[in-house]
């Protein structure tokens, strides 16, 4: 008895047949949730950082080359087609994320094979390098792969360095790029201090120093301004530099 093929594989059929635009778009939205059912059975296998956005547009991606390569006289349906496709293209995603390379990952993979494997015909569990030899794997790659697997292991911020016997937690050992909040208040007030002393002097002594400090003017520039000589402008100056330091002075002693 001949069973009527799926929707999903009359809508690859049809699109095999036309390759129109619109038959393409229909076997995409007919295939949307083969990808979700993929990708939900590769989530359930991963850490619960992962969300099941990412994989479902890796495997999205796998869907439109399935479905650009699919040929019906090959033997295979669609769904069997488009599924493989869509898995790998999903697990080419996470490997893209993964920053410990696939052959240190192939190698770590050989090591604890070959540690199993030692294991099980001695009765007893080898040590790195016995394992390493069985596996075919010298010094140099055992070292990367003991140095990957230690920077991808994850830690609690709020429990003591593994193997250590410091009980610090690991966050107090973690060194800030921020500024220490107690000198960005301090340099704060400073500066509201030294504005409301320069706002208090006189109003040329006040453009003086705003100008000079502030704005990066010359004296002489200032003079001009002011229509006064340079000299007159540096005396000016000295001037209110003695009157913020002695505002400045009472402030503190305040």
């Amino acid at each position: 008895m001949r069973t009527e093929p799926s929707p999903l594989q009359s809508a690859a059929l049809t699109f095999a047949r036309t390759r129109s635009a619109d038959d393409r778009s229909s076997l995409c939205e007919a295939a949307l949730p083969l990808v979700r059912r993929i990708a939900s059975c590769v989530l359930r296998r991963l850490p619960v950082y992962f969300t099941i956005d990412d994989l479902i547009g890796d495997g999205s991606v796998g869907l439109l080359r399935a479905i650009d390569r699919f040929d019906p006289s090959l033997g295979p349906s669609f769904e069997h087609w488009a599924g493989r496709i869509i898995r790998g293209s999903i697990f080419n995603g996470l490997r893209r994320m993964d920053f410990i390379p696939e052959r240190v990952r192939r190698d770590a993979r050989n090591l604890e094979t070959s540690r199993w494997h030692i294991a099980q015909n001695s009765g007893v569990s080898p040590t790195d390098n016995e394992a390493a030899k069985s596996a075919g794997l010298d010094g140099r790659k055992l070292a990367a792969v003991k140095l990957a697997l230690r920077r991808c292991a994850q830690h609690s911020l709020d429990m003591p360095v593994p193997n250590s016997e410091d009980t610090q937690p690991l966050r107090d050992k973690l060194r800030s790029t921020a500024a220490d909040p107690a000198a960005l208040v301090e340099r704060l007030m400073l500066r509201q201090a030294v504005s409301r002393a320069v706002c208090a002097l006189p109003a040329r002594e006040r453009l003086i120093v705003s100008s000079f400090y502030g704005s990066d003017v010359s004296l002489r520039q200032i003079g001009d301004r002011l229509g006064i000589s340079k000299q007159r402008v540096s005396q000016l100056h000295v001037r209110a530099l003695v009157g913020l330091r002695t505002a400045l002075a009472r402030l503190a002693d305040a």
